[in-house]
């Protein structure tokens, strides 16, 4: 049982939504091979933590006790994959807002928010004095914050999106389609022997 490895659950939701994630963050939606490889790299990272909790478990193991209860084993080994990944999932997502929040479109949000509440009639006698500064900032710091959440979901469903369409495009059209010829041909007893022999 020592050298037994689980996959990661990269198909599990968290593993899935981290790739997801990952290529919101660092891929151009608009270039397939970019978001799959990114995918693809998720995916193996995902396996090598997976993989380094149930190598930990393992060798923290006395000799015979992995062989005494090998269900056991392997639902503390299935258990540690799904965590790793689990505790991956959080990672990416932080990264994929943190660069969000650097895009045009929540910078141009988070100077719109800073000039709005600079220009709020409380601060308009002093709209560079620290109070408003500070209002300003955290108002700023909100937009952008809520504006790379909008960018993160947006981009989301549009990458599910594609991979819907993509799975539908994929989908096999029925027999009679792909194989007109033979499905036009009658089934005789002298073509039934030749496909069952």
């Amino acid at each position: 049982m020592r050298g037994v490895r689980l996959p990661a659950p990269d198909g599990s939701p968290d593993g899935a939504e981290a790739g997801l994630v990952a290529a919101v963050g660092s891929a151009d939606l608009d270039d397939s091979e970019a978001v799959a490889a990114v995918l693809v790299h998720v995916r193996e990272t995902l396996q090598a933590a997976a993989w380094k909790v149930q190598d930990d478990f393992l060798g923290s193991a006395e000799p015979g006790e992995l062989d005494a209860d090998p269900l056991g084993t392997a639902s503390v080994l299935a258990f540690g994959a799904l965590r790793a990944v689990q505790d991956a999932a959080p990672e990416y997502r932080r990264q994929a807002l943190e660069m969000l929040g650097r895009t045009e479109e929540a910078e141009a949000e988070a100077r719109r928010a800073y000039r709005t509440e600079q220009g709020r009639r409380w601060f308009r006698h002093n709209p560079t004095g620290a109070d408003a500064v500070a209002a300003a900032t955290k108002a700023a710091d909100t937009a952008r914050e809520r504006t790379a959440q909008y960018l993160l979901a947006t981009r989301l469903e549009r990458l599910r999106e594609q991979a819907a369409a993509r799975t539908d495009q994929a989908a096999a059209a029925p027999w009679t389609d792909r194989l007109p010829d033979l499905a036009a041909r009658p089934l005789d007893g002298g073509a039934t022997g030749a496909v069952i022999a």
